[in-house]
């Protein structure tokens, strides 16, 4: 496989929880790797940091941040895993790592996440716990990185 017709993929096994649920969200990251590779997707996994907790609260108040990854505030599973809490960096990290690198590459990047359009700015909502979306765009717009960001 070359390499430069890859596919750069965020993916960490830190973003995959035990989220004590019926929904299967926070193993998704996992599953949806695993079917890429079975179908010999040509991929390229690519190193990347958690958000960190300031960036998460470019789109969240720092009360709920704090209290979400410190197991006070229930996460978008409605519990205090802390499986969950050393996750959540990680998927709104990977999804902010595939947008830098898709910005840069001019084409396409890829964070196998799941979730993130029901999380409100103080409160977990439908399995979403932040919204990764927003605090990807926000971070590419406090970095100078785009001027505009359309979420479809």
């Amino acid at each position: 496989m070359n390499p430069l017709n890859a596919i750069p993929v965020f993916y960490d096994a830190r973003m995959v929880a035990d989220a004590r649920s019926y929904s299967p969200s926070a193993g998704k990251p996992r599953e949806v790797v695993a079917s890429w590779q079975a179908m010999h997707v040509p991929l390229v996994f690519k190193l990347f940091d958690p958000a960190t907790r300031e960036q998460l609260a470019l789109a969240h108040s720092r009360d709920f941040v704090n209290g979400v990854l410190e197991g006070r505030i229930p996460n978008g599973f409605d519990n205090l895993s802390t499986s969950v809490a050393h996750a959540l960096p990680w998927t709104s990290g990977a999804m902010l790592a595939a947008a830098r690198e898709a910005l840069g590459n001019g084409q396409v990047a890829v964070a196998p996440v799941a979730g993130f359009h029901h999380a409100h700015y103080e409160q977990a909502s439908g399995y979403c716990t932040f919204n990764g979306l927003i605090v990807a765009a926000r971070a590419l717009l406090n970095e100078g990185l785009a001027s505009r960001v359309g979420i479809l």
